[in-house]
C-alpha cells in the first residue's frame, strides 16, 4: 500500500487528542493508515462507527502487532458463542454489587498506598510510587496472591506487556507461561480452600442453567485480570493526577469524584489500547466497504473526542452526560470496568486526601514519555509536591 499516513500520528501532545483525529473526523473518518508494527488497517475515528463496529459480528478481535488475525487465544480476542459463555459466566462474579462490597478494601488499600507516598517526602512520584503499587495490591487482594508472590506476579506481568514497547516474544511467551502456571496452581488451592476474593467468586459462579467455568477457563479468565487490571488502571490513576496537578481550577471535592472520574476516563490518552478488529466478510463502516480479512483499528480516544457526541470536548466537564468508549462497547466490554471505576474512586479521594494542594513538582515540558500498546504514550514518571 502506498500513500498510507503513517500511525501512530507523530508530535502530538501527550493529554490532548491528537489533531490528526480530529481532522480525520471531519474530512476521511475511515481512512487506511500503516502501523509502526508494519501492518496496513483502517482507521475509524468518529464515535457512532467505533461504537458500531465494536458490536457488529462481521468483525472479530485482531491484536495489532501479531503479524496475524490470530491473537494467540486469549480472552481479549476470542469470539462468539464460547466467548460469550465464558463472560455471561464471570460476569455473575464481577457485578458492579460485588466490586461495591470490595469497596472498604480498597478504600483502605489506597489510604495505606498514598500515607507511604506523603512518607517519602518530597516531590514523590505518583505513578511509580502510588499508582502501580496501589493496582499490584489491589489485583493481589482481589485474586488472594499471597504476599510472597507479589514480586514476582510484577516481574511477570511486566515481562508481557512489555512486548508492546520492545517486542521480544520469546520474553513474553516465558513470562506468559509462568503467570499462567501459577494461576492454575492458584485456583486449584482456591477450590480446595475457598476464600472470599474475587478468584473464589469465579470459581462458585454459576450461569442461569447452572453452567460454571472450567478451571482452565478460570485461568485464563485470570490471566486477564492480571494483564487488564494492571498497567491501563495504573496509567489511567497517574494521567488522572497529572491532569488534577496541571489543572488546579478543576474540582477535587470528595463527593464529586465518581463524575469527574468519568470524564477524566474520556480525556485519558493513555489507558484505553487501540480496539483491533479484522472482518471475517465484507461489510462497510461509515459508507466505506471493507473487505474481508482487512484489518480495522478503533482509538477509543478518537470517539471520546468526538465532537459530535461530547460539545467541546477538549474541556473536562464533570456534569457531562456520560457515554465514553473507554471501557469499550459490545461483546468485548470490559469485565472489569466497575473494578477500574472503584479504583480510580477510592485512588484520587485518597490521595487528595493526603495531598490537597497536589501539584506537578516539574514544569510540564519536561516529562518524559514512553510509547505503550504500540500507538500510545504514558509518562514515565509523574512528579509532584503538596
Amino acid at each position: 500500500m502506498t500513500g498510507a499516513a503513517e500511525y501512530p500520528f507523530k508530535d502530538t501532545e501527550p493529554l490532548r487528542c491528537p489533531a490528526e483525529f480530529i481532522r480525520r473526523q471531519d474530512e476521511e473518518p475511515v481512512g487506511r493508515v500503516r502501523l509502526a508494527s508494519g501492518e496496513d488497517a483502517w482507521l475509524v475515528t468518529r464515535y457512532a462507527d467505533i461504537r458500531g463496529l465494536l458490536g457488529d459480528p462481521r468483525f472479530r478481535p485482531w491484536v495489532p502487532g501479531t503479524g496475524s488475525a490470530d491473537g494467540g487465544g486469549l480472552l481479549f480476542t476470542m469470539s462468539g458463542p464460547a466467548h460469550a459463555r465464558l463472560r455471561r459466566i464471570a460476569a455473575k462474579a464481577l457485578t458492579p454489587r460485588r466490586i461495591e462490597l470490595l469497596r472498604p478494601r480498597l478504600e483502605t488499600l489506597a489510604a495505606e498506598s498514598a500515607a507511604k507516598l506523603i512518607s517519602q517526602g518530597q516531590p514523590a512520584d505518583v505513578l511509580n510510587g502510588f499508582a502501580i503499587p496501589f493496582a499490584l495490591a489491589s489485583l493481589s487482594e482481589l485474586l488472594g496472591v499471597p504476599q510472597s508472590v507479589r514480586d514476582e506476579l510484577r516481574s511477570w506481568t511486566d515481562s508481557i506487556v512489555a512486548v508492546f514497547t520492545a517486542p521480544s516474544y520469546e520474553e513474553m511467551a516465558e513470562a506468559a507461561q509462568k503467570l499462567g502456571g501459577y494461576l492454575a496452581e492458584l485456583v486449584e488451592t482456591k477450590r480446595n480452600a475457598p476464600g472470599d476474593d474475587l478468584l473464589t467468586g469465579l470459581i462458585e459462579a454459576r450461569d442461569d442453567s447452572g453452567d460454571s467455568l472450567r478451571p482452565d477457563e478460570i485461568t485464563q479468565l485470570a490471566f486477564a485480570i492480571v494483564i487488564a487490571g494492571y498497567v491501563p488502571p495504573s496509567n489511567a490513576l497517574a494521567q488522572a493526577v497529572l491532569r488534577l496537578a496541571v489543572e488546579p481550577a478543576l474540582p477535587r471535592d470528595p463527593a464529586g469524584i465518581p463524575a469527574l472520574v468519568e470524564e477524566l476516563l474520556r480525556q485519558d490518552q493513555s489507558s484505553a489500547t487501540d480496539q483491533g478488529r479484522v472482518a471475517v466478510e465484507d461489510a462497510e463502516i461509515g459508507g466505506v466497504p471493507i473487505r474481508a480479512g482487512e484489518f480495522v483499528l478503533a482509538p477509543l480516544r478518537a470517539g471520546n473526542h468526538d465532537r459530535r457526541r461530547f460539545p467541546e470536548p477538549e474541556l473536562v466537564d464533570p456534569a457531562r452526560t456520560p457515554g465514553h468508549l473507554t471501557f469499550g462497547h459490545g461483546p468485548h466490554h470490559c469485565l472489569g470496568a466497575a473494578l477500574a471505576r472503584t479504583e480510580l474512586q477510592a485512588g484520587l479521594t485518597a490521595l487528595l486526601a493526603a495531598a490537597p494542594r497536589l501539584r506537578l513538582a516539574v514544569p510540564f515540558e519536561e516529562l518524559a514519555w514512553r510509547r505503550m500498546f504500540l500507538t500510545l504514550r504514558g509518562p514515565v514518571d509523574v512528579p509532584v509536591t503538596w
